[in-house]
């Protein structure tokens, strides 16, 4: 391929028939993103873990084959501290809307299911690989259900490009990267963020845990983040292809 061509159409929802079912029958690989719309203190946007957590899977898709769907921002409700509580779904409501979205798509022809949160909530995570179990009783899939860096429980081994924070140094930092103009640090010239790293985010006067953004977020430390994820996420994805075509 050239590199002025344009890169593939990897969203479903941007794609014609005759591309769906082509690259689906190349590669019968499904990543769903999955976040939510919360406050990330005053310099990000509401829609931050369902927009990093796409553009990874986007970049997933162009380099390891399958096709991205639409971001889920359903995750479950809680409270956003300066904010009120922003808008989710019931534990149970999850699963079954989950289990319903995955059995849809294994109609139209998906065999292979990437859930990437770039919420870090095991609740979330917990509703889609339980989902994923329901239908994996009487559909023939393989799956992987992960966050999008470095966590014990639903993430990939320790690594410092692979850290994860809240709206902090690492958050801003792949959002510098990702979408540098929808990051306003000159807005939380109006907090006091001595408090920070803090040890959670609804306990620090900014809603920020992690290190300063203004003082250390920078495109480069996202654009490591990204790089190192992409692959992972793309080899755990070809690994549960195999797995699939060996069943």
């Amino acid at each position: 391929m050239s590199s002025n061509a344009p890169l593939p159409s990897v969203l479903y929802e941007t794609m014609f028939p005759a591309e769906l079912e082509e690259r689906l029958r190349d590669c019968p690989i499904l990543y769903i993103p999955l976040g939510s719309l919360e406050w990330h203190s005053a310099h990000l946007p509401f829609g931050v873990d369902s927009m990093k957590a796409q553009a990874i899977c986007e970049q997933v898709a162009i380099r390891f084959g399958g096709i991205v769907a639409p971001a889920i921002p359903w995750g479950g409700m809680h409270g956003s501290w300066r904010l009120g509580t922003h808008p989710g779904l019931s534990s149970e409501t999850r699963v079954a809307f989950y289990r319903e979205v995955f059995e849809g798509f294994f109609e139209v022809g998906f065999r292979v299911f990437v859930v990437v949160s770039g919420h870090w909530t095991s609740k979330q995570t917990q509703s889609a690989r339980q989902a994923l179990n329901e239908l994996k009783m009487t559909r023939p899939i393989a799956s992987v259900v992960t966050f999008d860096g470095a966590d014990p429980y639903d993430g990939f081994d320790d690594h410092p490009d692979l850290a994860m924070d809240h709206a902090g140094e690492r958050e801003t930092s792949i959002f510098l990267h990702l979408f540098p103009d929808l990051v306003k640090l000159d807005r939380l010239s109006a907090f006091d963020l001595s408090d920070l790293p803090g040890e959670e985010c609804h306990l620090t006067n900014s809603g920020i845990q992690g290190r300063d953004p203004v003082e250390h977020a920078t495109a480069e430390k996202g654009q490591r983040h990204m790089e190192r994820i992409v692959r992972l996420i793309g080899e755990r994805a070809v690994e549960a292809l195999a797995v699939w075509k060996r069943t």
